[in-house]
């Protein structure tokens, strides 16, 4: 059979073999686009691996790894486990994935656009009454949008900046978090105490109660007197229960801080060190100038700021004209977007807005500090004076209360109340000394001294003396 070449076509097999030809190209190029494409996999949500993932496991492999085999277990190994356990935590670090997926779309050119025109078929076949290859070629169109100036390199810089905010709003999770570890740490540590004093007091209670049992049988004690010392007894057992119950509830805390399961046995805690810090020894003045560049709430804040100043610079180039060209060229006039001054009034307000915020946060910090700092001194001088006058004369009433009972000089009534002012005297010294490294504490976390000396705030790339201004 004699083969028929291009040359002995006729126009009407010429325009269809070249249609044909097109077609082919065109779903080739969709062919290969739709290659790269991804298929949808659903992720569904596994309760029960979920909760099985929160029973403690996690907590005996960083001891075994990390080789915490000593005990009593220190706050600052609680908080490094804790930023890599805590669940909150866990779920804020994943904004680095979307905020680094942001960053490369931001750096991608816009994409090309394919077409196709009917205009001219339909021109000719209304004026020609006929319509050919040359029509329908001619339909096809490519154009590559061009990036306004500095477009580009705005939209990336947002994008870094929010990787950057990301990051600093993970450090105030993480600093926010290892300052309510010392601080549990610390509750802790009072509420062992107090229930390890009352229950101390408790026996001491029955022995009375019982010595009292035995004088009314002997009739040396009237009957008051046993039911006095029976009562004693019986309110002394109801602090045991709140101290106990106390104690539960700080450590389920704790745990809920780290993660762990609420009943979850963690062993003997060592009393945490805040006195040595040198930051104890400066004035609020001095504790507010290290702050500004070292809290990681502000470096935050100020990754914010900068953000809102890439969006300015990105608003300023969108009021220029789109450009795309290829098989022909397009201009794109921003005429109702009134060449885009309500989008940079918008981000130059935004941006203000956020250096008003910086102002209302250091002013904020400056008075967070100032009362941190008159709290600590407060519960110094309280401590010293419970040590040193409370506590001293309570003890020597009860010994002279004890002398002056056996003497027949006091009722048992009032060696009660003399030895229930011990009672408090004691619980006072517990408290005040809780109390005294909670807000020491505190003044660390606030002043940016919580794990010793304050980092030197090298990522920042804005003045943050002209942002407060």
């Amino acid at each position: 059979m004699a083969q028929k070449n291009c040359r002995a076509l006729g126009p009407a097999d010429s325009s269809r073999t070249r249609i044909e030809l097109s077609t082919g190209l065109v779903g080739a190029a969709l062919a290969l686009g739709l290659a790269g494409c991804v298929a949808y996999e659903p992720a569904p949500l596994d309760i029960s691996s979920i909760l099985d993932g929160l029973d403690g496991r996690n907590w005996e492999s960083a001891r075994a790894s990390r080789e915490w085999n000593d005990s009593p277990i220190e706050p600052e190994k609680l908080a490094a486990f804790a930023v890599s356990a805590n669940p909150t935590l866990v779920a804020i670090r994943t904004e680095i994935g979307v905020a680094q997926a942001l960053l490369v779309e931001a750096g991608l050119l816009p994409d090309p656009e394919f077409g196709w025109d009917a205009m001219d078929v339909l021109a000719s076949r209304i004026v020609d009454g006929t319509s050919g290859s040359v029509e329908v070629l001619s339909g096809f169109g490519l154009m590559f949008p061009l990036q306004r100036p500095g477009e580009r390199d705005a939209r990336v810089g947002a994008a870094e900046w929010r990787i950057e905010e990301t990051r600093r709003r993970i450090a105030t999770a993480e600093w926010n978090l290892t300052r309510d570890i010392f601080l549990a740490c610390e509750e802790v540590h009072v509420a062992e105490e107090l229930s390890d004093q009352t229950r101390a007091l408790s026996e001491v209670a029955a022995s009375t109660r019982d010595y009292f049992g035995r004088a009314r049988d002997a009739g040396t004690a009237t009957g008051i007197q046993a039911n006095l010392a029976q009562g004693e007894l019986l309110s002394i057992r109801v602090q045991e229960v709140r101290a106990e119950a106390r104690l539960l509830q700080a450590r389920q805390s704790l745990n809920s801080l780290l993660g762990l399961p609420p009943d979850f046995a963690l062993g003997e805690i060592a009393a945490g060190t805040p006195f040595s810090s040198e930051a104890l020894q400066k004035s609020p003045a001095e504790l507010t100038q290290l702050a500004i560049y070292s809290r990681p709430d502000l470096a935050e804040l100020e990754a914010r700021y900068q953000v809102a100043e890439e969006d300015v610079r990105l608003a300023v180039s969108a009021q220029y004209p789109r450009v795309a060209i290829g098989t022909g060229i397009s201009l794109s006039l921003p005429l109702f977007s009134q060449w885009g001054r309500p989008a940079i009034d918008i981000a130059v307000a935004k941006r203000d807005q956020i250096g008003r915020d910086f102002r209302t946060a250091i002013h904020a910090v400056r008075q967070e500090i100032a009362t941190a700092h008159t709290r600590w001194q407060l519960a110094v001088r309280e401590v010293e004076l419970v040590e040193n006058e409370l506590l001293p004369n309570a003890e020597q009433s009860l010994e002279l209360s004890r002398e002056a009972f056996q003497a027949g000089e006091v009722t048992l009534l009032e060696t009660l109340a003399v030895q229930r002012a011990l009672v408090e005297a004691r619980t006072q010294k517990t408290e005040t000394r809780a109390e005294r490294s909670k807000r020491a504490w505190t003044l660390l976390a606030a002043s940016g001294w919580l794990l010793g000396a304050p980092p030197t705030n090298n990522t920042n790339n804005t003045n943050t003396e002209e942002v407060s201004q």
